[in-house]
């Protein structure tokens, strides 16, 4: 499942750098990108999320590594818009925030 959204998000993107995704458990969030490795790390806890979800997560993570900064920046959300509008990434983050309250 993570492998088939992950192409999907890079598709979103035109992201054609290699990327891959872990799993394993994150103290302070529920992703992060290395822009160092290529590497999605996302939290276990993102896996009870719907493929919708997950889908976002990852076009968030891969947004922050195509424009090259940790930071929301204009850039960073540019390359969101590329795969989402900005109502329904709102919607998203916000259900996900819901969901996984009480997790970081």
């Amino acid at each position: 499942m993570l492998d088939e959204l992950l192409e999907r998000a890079k598709n979103l993107l035109d992201c054609q750098r290699p990327v891959k995704v872990k799993v394993r458990p994150l103290k302070t969030s529920i992703a992060r990108v290395s822009f160092r490795y290529g590497t999605i790390t996302l939290d276990p806890s993102v896996l009870e999320l719907g493929d919708e979800e997950v889908l976002y997560v990852l076009v968030h993570e891969l947004a922050h590594l195509k424009a090259g900064t940790t930071y929301h920046s204009s850039a960073f959300w540019m390359e969101v818009k590329r795969a989402f509008p900005e109502k329904k990434a709102r919607e998203l983050e916000d259900n996900i925030m819901v969901k996984l309250q009480g997790r970081t």
